[in-house]
């Protein structure tokens, strides 16, 4: 159903504000489908899910692995896990390529937050 919906919103929302074609995406839909569709969009715009979460939720239909399930598989390091994960990157190389980079930034940037100066900050002197 989520995923339905999420590949109604990226049709409905893929098209230019105000045009033609967004008012027949619009009309093409069914009332509670048009509901779910602006409530899916009323969640992004609140900040309650972003446009990622939203890709992710078409790729689940579509049995493509996503970006959380990517994540699972890097923090396990299980043998059967890694050759999922090397199929899927023959099968998807550049959805994987922007996984493989997206979780480097995040790695990345959560090192850097571990190791600031205020980690060290009022630390005794204990080389003595």
């Amino acid at each position: 159903m989520n995923a339905r919906i999420a590949r109604l919103h990226s049709k409905v929302f893929s098209t230019p504000q105000g045009s033609r074609e967004r008012e027949q995406a619009i009309n093409s839909l069914s009332d509670s489908e048009r509901t779910a569709v602006f409530n899916l969009e009323k969640d992004y715009m609140l900040g309650r899910i972003t446009r990622q979460d939203i890709m992710d939720m078409e790729r689940v239909e579509s049995g493509t692995m996503t970006y959380s399930q990517y994540k699972k598989i890097m923090n396990n390091d299980c043998k059967g896990q890694l050759q999922e994960l090397s199929q899927f990157a023959k099968e998807n190389r550049e959805l994987y390529r922007q996984y493989r980079d997206r979780y480097r930034k995040e790695r990345e940037a959560e090192r850097k937050s571990r190791f600031t100066e205020n980690t060290f900050k009022n630390k005794p002197y204990s080389f003595r």
